[in-house]
C-alpha cells in the first residue's frame, strides 16, 4: 500500500486516508520508517519475532512465540482487518519495531484499543517505544477511542515507565498475571505530540523545527 492510498476500515470511523509516515534518523545514521504494516509484511515480521529475545517475547505475549504460530502471525499483519498496525524498519528494510492497536466496545459502549508493541533487543531504551504508542494514540483518537488498555507484566518496568509519565493518573487493575492499565484519552489526543527520538542528536533548533513540523502534521521530519 503507498502512502496516500486508503486505509483499512477499523472498529468506529475508518483511519485518515493519508497515511501517515515518519522517516527518523536512527542511532546509527541511517534512515528508518515507521508505516502501516499489512500481509504483505508477514515474512519481515516472522523473522523479528524471531529474532527476539526470550525476555522481549515474554513481555510482549507473555509466552515464548517463536516461530509465532499462523494465527499469531495473521493477527501481528492485521489480516482480518481488526487491528491498526504500525511497523519500524531500518535502514536495510528489516522491522526492528512492531505495533499494535485493536479496538472493541467496552461495557459502557465507549470504544476502546488494546495495545501490543515491542522493539527489537538491539533497538530498546532509545525512545522508539515511545514513538510507536504516541503514533499508535493519534490514530486511535481519529478513530473515536476514548480508552487505550495496556496488559504489562510486573517485570516490564520500561514499559511501566513509558505508561506512567503518559498517563500517571491513569486506573490499573493487577490480575493474576498482569496489570491492566486504562488510560483514557479525549478528541485532542488526535493531536497528541509524538516524540521523536531519532532527533536527539541533532542542534537544538534543526530538532525544535523537525518536531514542530511534524506536530503540523507533516509525514516526515525536515531533512
Amino acid at each position: 500500500m503507498t502512502a496516500g492510498s486508503t486505509d483499512r476500515t477499523l472498529i468506529g470511523t475508518s483511519v485518515l486516508a493519508a497515511r501517515e509516515l515518519i522517516s527518523p534518523v536512527l542511532a546509527d545514521g541511517g534512515i528508518g520508517l515507521i508505516r502501516r504494516g499489512g500481509p504483505e509484511d508477514a515474512d519481515s515480521i516472522r523473522a523479528f519475532v524471531c529474532a527476539l529475545s526470550p525476555r522481549s517475547q515474554y513481555f510482549r505475549f507473555f509466552a515464548s512465540v517463536a516461530p509465532p504460530s499462523t494465527a499469531l502471525l495473521r493477527a501481528l499483519c492485521g489480516v482480518t482487518g481488526s487491528a491498526d498496525i504500525l511497523i519500524l524498519t531500518d535502514s536495510g528494510n528489516a522491522v526492528i519495531g512492531h505495533a499494535m492497536a485493536a479496538d472493541a466496545l467496552a461495557a459502557d459502549g465507549r470504544l476502546e484499543t488494546n495495545i501490543g508493541l515491542v522493539i527489537g533487543d538491539e533497538w530498546q531504551g532509545r525512545g522508539l517505544g515511545t514513538t510507536l504508542l504516541d503514533m499508535l494514540v493519534r490514530r486511535a483518537a481519529r478513530r473515536g477511542v476514548r480508552a487505550l488498555v495496556l496488559d504489562v507484566l510486573p517485570a516490564n518496568d520500561r514499559m511501566r515507565g513509558i505508561i506512567a509519565r503518559r498517563w500517571p493518573d491513569a486506573p490499573a487493575e493487577r490480575t493474576r498475571d498482569a496489570l491492566v492499565i486504562r488510560p483514557p484519552i479525549g478528541p485532542a489526543a488526535a493531536g497528541y505530540p509524538v516524540t521523536l527520538p531519532a532527533i536527539i542528536g541533532l542542534p537544538p533548533d534543526r530538532a525544535a523545527r523537525n518536531a514542530a513540523t511534524h506536530a503540523g502534521g507533516s509525514r516526515a521530519p525536515a531533512a
